[in-house]
């Protein structure tokens, strides 16, 4: 290596040495006026500054349609939750809304999300592109919008969410039909009642937790399925991931057809030597399917 070129690798080191010290010193409060510079270019995010919030009065709806980039909660205020029954991205904006009130924060870059009432159907639009702009995130925050809606009891028409990329829950609501599915992104349902109830994510976890149902039907591409407390016909399905299932109830409750293609299957912490594994029982159903992983299922004891 020549010494011309020695000198520019040291240059460009040095140089990079001290863009970090510039955001640590910042980070420590030593350098003010980084924040200046962050407002005036879109692609540095450097604080609690560079995130908006916003409340909206919807008054009453019977059906949610949500679509975009967008991590979204549907859940019923006032609830006595428990802390992981509210996704993380939600703890601070839970408690301050009412039924018929949608809470929204959104980070730099990213515009705010378009929220409409429109003859009783809520509609929530996020961005459909991603941020063309590189950005420096010091916040460690995720700055795609956080919308969380506020339902009343009353049980809704429909929920339907066509995500692109971010976290999607529902919890402690009803409705007749629901639909969510996402790109990218987990999915959780949490004591939830209602007709059919469908999640699919091609990347991402899927949880449902003490939902009642005449149909639920899970797919995650690569990820796990979790569910606990589910009653009724479930479906679920992975391309790459385990499926964890349990109940309180005992296995003669459920008619039973599990597979694996590259996998194990457990039931009650057994290992059954077979890729399928079927057993008769009722009123509810289980139809699990995986191409590879395990899935395990765990009963109460007869």
């Amino acid at each position: 290596m020549s010494k011309l070129a020695k000198f520019f690798i040291i240059c460009a080191a040095v140089c990079v040495l001290g863009i970090v010290m510039t955001f640590a010193g910042y980070a420590a409060g030593g350098v003010d006026d980084l924040q200046k510079v962050a407002d005036k270019h879109e692609w540095l995010n450097v604080g609690p500054n560079s995130t908006e919030t916003d409340l909206f009065t919807v008054g009453e709806f019977q059906s949610i349609e949500a679509e975009g980039n967008l991590d979204i909660v549907v859940i019923a205020p006032g609830k006595e939750l428990d802390e992981e029954a509210v996704p993380n991205f939600v703890e601070d904006m839970y408690y301050a809304g009412t039924a018929g009130t949608v809470a929204v924060r959104w980070g730099k870059g990213y515009g705010a999300p378009v929220v409409t009432n429109e003859n009783g159907v809520l509609k929530i639009e996020g961005s459909t592109e991603s941020i063309d702009t590189a950005q420096v995130n010091l916040t460690g925050d995720d700055p795609s919008p956080d919308v969380v809606v506020f339902c009343s009891d009353n049980e809704l028409e429909s929920i339907h969410i066509n995500g692109k990329y971010g976290d999607n829950a529902i919890v402690c609501v009803k409705s007749k039909s629901t639909k969510v599915t996402a790109e990218s992104g987990d999915i959780e349902i949490e004591d939830v009642e209602g007709g059919e109830i469908a999640a699919e994510t091609k990347t991402g976890d899927i949880y449902a937790d003490d939902i009642v149902s005449s149909k639920l039907t899970l797919k995650a591409g690569t990820g796990d399925v979790d569910i606990s407390g589910c009653v009724g016909e479930i479906s679920a399905e992975t391309t790459t991931g385990d499926i964890e299932f349990a109940t309180a109830l005992t296995q003669s409750q459920f008619e039973m057809d599990l597979s694996v293609n590259t996998g194990e299957i457990s039931v009650n912490e057994e290992a059954i030597d077979a890729k399928e594994f079927n057993a008769k029982g009722e009123p509810n159903k289980l139809l699990f399917r995986t191409n590879t992983g395990d899935i395990d299922a765990d009963f109460a004891e007869d």
